[in-house]
């Protein structure tokens, strides 16, 4: 366990995990601080950006994985 969580992909999953939970406290604080709350338009880009920022993340995940098979270690 302690080899796959000290792996390059495993650094790839627990920074992802860590941006995950610091993207949803994130929210909260806004939610609780803006005077009105997060209005659903805001709401929604933050959401949409955040998405956008894991869909790219995922990729360079998928293609670091697919050379690092190719190679030869």
């Amino acid at each position: 366990m302690r080899d796959r969580l000290t792996s390059d992909l495993g650094v790839y999953a627990l920074s992802g995990l860590f941006s995950l939970v610091v993207f949803a406290f994130a929210l909260w604080i806004l939610s609780r601080t803006l005077p009105g709350g997060l209005a659903s338009r805001q709401l929604g880009g933050l959401i949409v950006g955040y998405l956008l920022f894991v869909g790219v993340y995922t990729t360079a995940w998928f293609i670091y994985t697919g050379i690092d098979s190719r190679e030869e270690v």
